[in-house]
């Protein structure tokens, strides 16, 4: 039976890892978060390299062009290599530019190799304005701060966000993470897991 790699998309603060672990959890599969991979490598290379000079900014060329395609490329490498051992991987990253290009899954050559040896689902991770401005004020992090002063224009930017992959590759499945009572919480994550 071919590994599955299911990918946990969505803007920041819509709870992708949350999600992304419930399913590795339950599925019993590696989790693998570009946060985790990530953030203490970038933030070392933006305070030291970038123009700016500072860790936390996600906005700059530099970031954009050099440091977050890395970030990319280190976690779909490391579920690549778990997919080559036979294991199944949840993958949890924004992939906000990734997700615009419609080549994505055919062009990556990570995601080419991994095309080959594992089925591909999306989970694409969503939550209404009032939730996600609320969990971005209370995780409190430097590097939303422009998200916050620029809400309008953010919110804007991000609620467009479609999926442009070729829909013939993968299974895309769509979770509301937007709070709720507990019990209606668990029966959405439950209705999830079922149809993974």
């Amino acid at each position: 039976m071919k590994p599955q790699l299911i990918i946990v998309v969505g803007i920041t603060g819509a709870g992708k890892s949350v999600i992304g672990k419930l399913i590795a959890k339950n599925r019993g599969f590696t989790f693998v978060d570009k946060d985790t991979v990530a953030t203490e490598l970038t933030e070392v290379i933006l305070e030291n390299l970038s123009p700016l000079k500072d860790k936390h900014e996600r906005e700059s060329s530099f970031y954009l062009e050099v440091v977050r395609p890395l970030a990319y490329e280190s976690m779909l490498h490391i579920a690549l290599e778990n997919i080559e051992l036979g294991n199944s991987v949840v993958v949890a990253a924004a992939f906000d530019e990734e997700i615009k290009n419609a080549d994505f899954l055919e062009e990556n050559e990570y995601m080419e190799a991994i095309r080959k040896l594992a089925n591909i689902k999306v989970v694409h991770v969503h939550v209404d304005h009032s939730t996600l401005l609320k969990r971005l004020i209370a995780r409190n992090e430097q590097r939303d701060s422009w998200k916050l002063a620029n809400w309008d224009a953010y919110v804007k930017e991000v609620g467009n966000a479609k999926i442009k992959w070729n829909s013939a590759l993968y299974t895309l499945l769509s979770f509301d993470n937007s709070d709720a009572l507990p019990i209606l919480y668990d029966l959405k994550v439950n209705n999830l897991l079922n149809e993974l």
